[in-house]
C-alpha cells in the first residue's frame, strides 16, 4: 500500500490550495536531525534539504541533535516556534516511544505534526553466507533445531531492526540468542565473521555485502520487493504473510503551525522528491521514495503506535 501513496500524494497537490512562499517566514529554517552526522536520516536530510532551499527560497540549515535515542532533538522541535522555521527529521521509531520510555518530555501525537514520510529503508533479514539454510522456510526450520543454536545479532534493545526479528520470531514461533550490540556496525561485522548467525539490517548498509556474496539474504520487510534489490523476495512471498516493518523517515514540525505552513513546506517537499538529482542519491543510499500525505503520515504513525504495543508488552523492554 505504501508504494501507492506517492503517485496519491501527487495527485493530492492538485487538489490542495497552492500555498506560496509567504506562507514561510523570511528567515533561516533549521533541520534538525536528532542523530550523529553520517547516519541514515543525516544521509537523507542533506541531498533533500539542497532541494528545499531551492523549492521554499530559504536557507536550510541542517542541525544535527544527537543524544538520548533521539528525545534531544525531538523534544527541540517539540518546543520550537511553531511558524515552519524549525523541522525535524526522524525515524518512524518515535511513535512507539511511548511504550520504551517512561518519561518522556513531549508527546509525538500532540506536541508534532506529521508533513510526509519522506522515503523508507528496507529492512533485509540475512546471515553469514556458510549458515546452511538457503530460503526462509529453511531457516525457520533450521532455527527450531535446538542444536544449531540460533542466535541474532541485535543491534539495539528497542531499534526497529530488534522490532522487526521480534516480529519474523513471534509469527514464525522461533526463538534465538541475541547477543546486544552498540550498533548495527558491530552486529554486521559479527554476521559477517560468523560470530552471530543472522542479523536485520538496513539493506542499504549491506547491499554490497549480498551482491559479493558475503551475506545470504532470506527476505525484505517491505511490502513489496526494494527497487535496489528485486531479486530479495518479501516475507509474504517467502511463506510469513503479514510480518511487515520497515525504517520510514519522518518530516515533522511543532504542533500549532498554521496548516497554510504545512501545506507549503509538503508541496515543497513532494516536489524536491520529484527531481532526478535527488532521486539518484537516495537510489544509491537503498532509500525507497514515499512521500505520504501529511493525513496518511499521521494514520500509519497511530497504526504502528497500536500494531507494537503487545509485542513491546510481551517483551516489557523499557530503555529509561
Amino acid at each position: 500500500m505504501l508504494g501507492k501513496f506517492f503517485g496519491v500524494a501527487l495527485s493530492t497537490l492538485f487538489l490542495w490550495s497552492t500555498p506560496s512562499n509567504a506562507q514561510i517566514p523570511n528567515k533561516t529554517i533549521r533541520l534538525i536531525v536528532p542523530f550523529s552526522p553520517g547516519g541514515g536520516a543525516d544521509s537523507l536530510a542533506r541531498p533533500l534539504s539542497d532541494q528545499l532551499k531551492n523549492k521554499l527560497d530559504r536557507t536550510i540549515v541542517i542541525e544535527n541533535k544527537p543524544g538520548a535515542a533521539s528525545n534531544i532533538g525531538t523534544e527541540f522541535v517539540a518546543r520550537s516556534a511553531a511558524d515552519g522555521s524549525t523541522l525535524l527529521i526522524n525515524t518512524d521509531g518515535i511513535a512507539i516511544y511511548p511504550y520504551l520510555y517512561s518519561k518522556l518530555n513531549y508527546d509525538v501525537f500532540k506536541d508534532l505534526i506529521p508533513i510526509t514520510f519522506i522515503a523508507e529503508t528496507p529492512l533485509v533479514l540475512a546471515s553469514n553466507k556458510s549458515l546452511p539454510p538457503n530460503n526462509l522456510k529453511e531457516l525457520i526450520a533450521f532455527a527450531k533445531v535446538e542444536d544449531n543454536k540460533f542466535s541474532f545479532a541485535n543491534p539495539g534493545l528497542g531499534t526497529p531492526h530488534h522490532l522487526a526479528f521480534e516480529l519474523f520470531a513471534k509469527q514464525a514461533g522461533v526463538t534465538a540468542a541475541q547477543p546486544v550490540y552498540k550498533g548495527g556496525g558491530p552486529a554486521l561485522q559479527d554476521v559477517l565473521a560468523g560470530h552471530a548467525q543472522v542479523g536485520m539490517f538496513t539493506l542499504g548498509a549491506v547491499i554490497s555485502h549480498i551482491n559479493q556474496g558475503n551475506l545470504k539474504p532470506y527476505a525484505v520487510m517491505t511490502e513489496k520487493r526494494a527497487n535496489s534489490a528485486d531479486n530479495i523476495p518479501t516475507m509474504s512471498e517467502a511463506g510469513l504473510p503479514g510480518v511487515r516493518a520497515g525504517l520510514r523517515f519522518v518530516l515533522m514540525a511543532p504542533k500549532g503551525t498554521p496548516p497554510q505552513t504545512i501545506s507549503a513546506i509538503y508541496k515543497a517537499t513532494i516536489e524536491s522528491l520529484k527531481e532526478p538529482a535527488l532521486r539518484e542519491a537516495y537510489s544509491k543510499q537503498g532509500f525507497e521514495i514515499l512521500g505520504t500525505t501529511p493525513e496518511e503520515t499521521e494514520k500509519i504513525m497511530r497504526q504502528d503506535y497500536l500494531k507494537w504495543g503487545p509485542i513491546l508488552n510481551q517483551l516489557n523492554i523499557k530503555l529509561d
